[in-house]
């Protein structure tokens, strides 16, 4: 079936009298016709002023094939720091597994949205693999930098950053951190005994 015959059958199915129908209907109709504008949304979102190329970039991350998965990959090395946040955001709402490695690099970045916003992404993987690149930033001067990794570390779960974050528990004296880190301590998988 084509994109322009699927088209007309998620069109009628706009008229559907269940709404439940009707709403899975037109969300699939803007990913089909997404699809059909593919090319036209990755230039959007490398050429567009900045308001179009964030919802372009948010755009390609709804559509989640591996083209836009792959134009989205190339935005983490974006000049502009908020495109580079929405890429990673974007790139978040599906997770997809080949974003792995180049999210593991936009660790790297030097703007501490950037990094903050990675952190919280590769969390979602649950994969005990990040622990060692989030525990730098746990122990680092930016203590917003610091909250968001204790968070992540509580929210990727893996028991391994428990005795980093008891560590840290006892140096500081912030009370934000603290919270992040008791709250990231409850959310830990529990480790070997």
């Amino acid at each position: 079936m084509s994109l322009s015959e699927r088209k007309e059958v998620l069109v009628k199915a706009l008229q559907d009298p269940e709404d439940a129908v009707r709403t899975a209907a037109s969300r699939a109709l803007d990913r089909v016709e997404g699809l059909e504008r593919l090319g036209n949304i990755a230039r959007t979102a490398a050429e567009g002023d900045k308001p179009d190329r964030l919802r372009a970039i948010y755009f390609l991350g709804f559509l989640n094939t591996p083209e836009s998965v792959e134009k989205m990959l190339t935005f983490l090395l974006d000049p502009e720091p908020d495109i580079r946040v929405a890429a990673v955001k974007a790139i978040g709402l599906h997770l997809p597994e080949r974003s792995f490695i180049p999210l593991l690099g936009a660790l790297e970045d030097p703007n501490p949205s950037v990094i903050q916003v990675v952190m919280e992404t590769l969390s979602l993987f649950r994969d005990p693999r990040i622990t060692e690149f989030i525990l730098p930033f746990l122990q680092g001067e930016d203590t917003e930098t610091a909250c968001v990794a204790a968070k992540s570390l509580g929210r990727n779960g893996d028991p391994s950053a428990e005795p980093h974050l008891l560590k840290i528990l006892k140096e500081t004296n912030d009370p934000f951190l603290k919270t992040k880190i008791v709250e990231a301590l409850g959310n830990l998988l529990p480790g070997p005994e």
